[in-house]
This record gives structure tokens, C-alpha cells and sequence, in this order.
């Protein structure tokens, strides 16, 4: 419990407003926190190893409350607890502990939006509970390996594994270091003037999202990392029927555009958007065009569509990208 409640220190509780924070016991014994908010048709949120549930707050707001949405803290990270044994950071045990999590919430089919490690989650889910996927939306994200496409760089791709293993080493000096600059008002500046964040981010949110990095235990934050890196789920994408939506930035370097269109060329009927000047954090860059498509990509799904004006005046997650 120790991590959840330093987690929930540092969150910003009206960030998210009508967010029902929970917890349950995954297939292990794993204490996992879990947020839902809402009633309606199922919408899954899948974060990405660098945020909660606060990454996606323009969603959120999108949404409103006439979805029934799910997102949760990845085992070890945030509010939930370490696995006893430290190989089910995998992520089929990701995949694991959202089918737990589905059944417990009584969540027979959703859509699954993805953020950067999201999206290989969502795809990995796929591989053995399509039965429960109406729709998929990705990104930022890569469909597997994806140190092979980070920087667009091979001398990179052998590099970030023995990076990796050196910080594991150093993991209390890590956390220090990033605790620090996360409260340096310089971090974000500096990030702009490399190309690493669009001028167009929306400071508070990704700030709040940065904050939760305070409790992060960075030994299995770097654990999940590289067994992440070792993930790949690019042999399902000719199996994906479902309806498919495609995000990235032009500017996304952890995750580069060529990635996106990969999976766009290999997901029949997928719609790809390339968002020029985008980097790898868009849902926080450009949440007014995240959630144009997002609305108009649920609209086309039975079931799930409804007018952008019942959004907009529903309860909201921030304000307007």
C-alpha cells in the first residue's frame, strides 16, 4: 500500500473529476490500483510506461462520463504493487492483469486506446482476447522492439539495452536524479529546445503527469522497460480486423512516424494520422486533434457513437486542447 499512497499524494484529484480509484488482486496476488469512471460502453485506457491515467485527461474529457472507462497502474509502477517474481513485468502479464481486471469490472468488450507502451500492450491483448476488442486506437507507439526504431538510429538500438542494465545498477542514484529535475521549472524548456516536446504542450498536464515520477521505484521501472524492448507483437497486425486508428507525431523520436505506418500498412482498413510538428507526447500537445478523430472514430462503431455536443457537455478531464 505504501506505493499507492505515495502515488495518490502526488495526483491531482481534480485532474479527472468523477475518477473512482480501486484496487484488486491480479492472477499472482499482484495488487493492482485501477481508476473507472463512468456508465455506457466499455473504453479501456492503456497507458504508457512514462504516465497514469493523468496522461490521458484531454481523453477523458472527450469521453465524458457516457463511457464506462477503465485505465490502470502497470504491476510495480505507480499504485500498484511489485510482482513477487520480477519476469511477469513481461508484458503478456500486463495482458494478464487487464483480463482480470475486465472480468472483475464486468467488462465483456471495449475499445482500447493506447499510449506508447499501451499500444503493444493492446496489441499483445489481441493476440489472445480479440473476442473482447470492438476497436483500437494506438498512439505514439510501436507494435513491438522498439529500441530498433528509437532515435531511427541501429548505434542506438545496441546501445539503450547496456544504458538500461548500468541504470539498473544505479537505480537509487537514477531516482534521485530524475526527482530533481522533475522539479526543475528548466526541464521542460530544455526538452523544447531538443525537439523532445512541441511548443504547443500543455505544461500542467504533462507537469502532473511528470509529478507522478516521485514514487516510481526505478528498479522496476527499468526492469519493465527492457523487458518491454523485447516485446514484439508485429505478427498479429495481419490479424486485426477490427476498426483501427493511428496516431503520431512527425517529430516523435522514441517512436518514430515509419512506425505508425507500419502498422497502418499492415492493419487492413486502418486510418493512419501523421500530426505535423508532433513529437511523442501528443496526447498533450495536441488533444484537439486527438479527440476530433477519437469522436469521429467511435461515432463509426455501433454502439459506441455520440454527438461531440453530449461530450462537451458532459463531466470533464481538463480543459479543451
Amino acid at each position: 500500500m505504501r506505493a499507492f499512497d505515495a502515488f495518490s499524494a502526488v495526483c491531482s484529484s481534480g485532474v479527472v473529476p468523477g475518477i473512482e480509484h480501486r484496487r484488486l488482486a491480479s492472477f499472482d496476488g499482484t495488487e493492482l490500483a485501477y481508476q473507472v469512471r463512468g456508465e455506457g460502453p466499455a473504453v479501456v485506457l492503456v497507458n504508457g510506461l512514462g504516465g497514469s491515467f493523468e496522461a490521458f485527461r484531454h481523453i477523458y474529457a472527450e469521453l465524458g462520463e457516457r463511457y464506462k472507462i477503465l485505465c490502470w497502474d502497470y504491476r510495480g509502477l505507480y499504485g500498484s504493487s511489485p510482482p513477487r517474481d520480477m519476469s511477469t513485468l513481461a508484458v503478456p502479464y500486463h495482458c494478464d492483469d487487464l483480463d482480470r481486471l475486465l472480468d472483475h469490472e464486468k467488462i465483456d468488450r471495449a475499445v482500447f486506446i493506447g499510449w506508447s507502451m499501451g499500444v503493444q500492450v493492446i496489441f499483445e491483448f489481441h493476440r489472445k482476447r480479440r473476442q473482447r476488442m470492438d476497436g483500437i486506437v494506438a498512439i505514439n507507439g510501436t507494435a513491438g522492439l522498439p529500441f530498433r526504431s528509437a532515435m531511427a538510429s541501429r548505434a542506438v538500438s545496441t546501445l539503450i539495452p547496456l544504458i538500461l542494465r548500468a541504470m539498473r545498477a544505479q537505480a537509487t542514484l537514477v531516482g534521485r536524479v530524475t526527482r530533481a529535475a522533475v522539479a526543475w521549472e528548466g526541464v521542460v524548456p530544455m526538452m523544447q529546445r531538443f525537439g523532445m516536446v512541441s511548443r504547443t504542450l500543455d505544461m500542467e498536464a504533462f507537469r502532473d503527469v511528470a509529478a507522478g515520477f516521485a514514487s516510481v521505484d526505478w528498479k522496476l521501472y527499468l526492469d519493465t522497460m527492457s523487458r518491454l524492448g523485447e516485446h514484439d507483437a508485429f505478427d498479429v497486425l495481419p490479424e486485426v480486423t477490427i476498426p483501427t486508428l493511428v496516431i503520431t507525431g512527425d517529430r516523435d523520436l522514441l517512436t518514430p512516424a515509419y512506425t505508425a505506418e507500419r502498422i497502418h500498412r499492415a492493419v487492413r482498413g486502418s486510418r493512419l494520422v501523421v500530426i505535423p510538428g508532433g513529437t511523442h507526447y501528443t496526447p498533450v500537445e495536441y488533444p484537439h486533434i486527438i479527440r476530433e478523430e477519437l469522436a469521429d472514430f467511435l461515432a463509426a462503431i455501433p454502439g459506441y457513437g455520440a454527438p461531440r455536443a453530449a461530450a462537451a457537455g458532459s463531466a470533464a478531464g481538463g480543459g479543451e486542447g
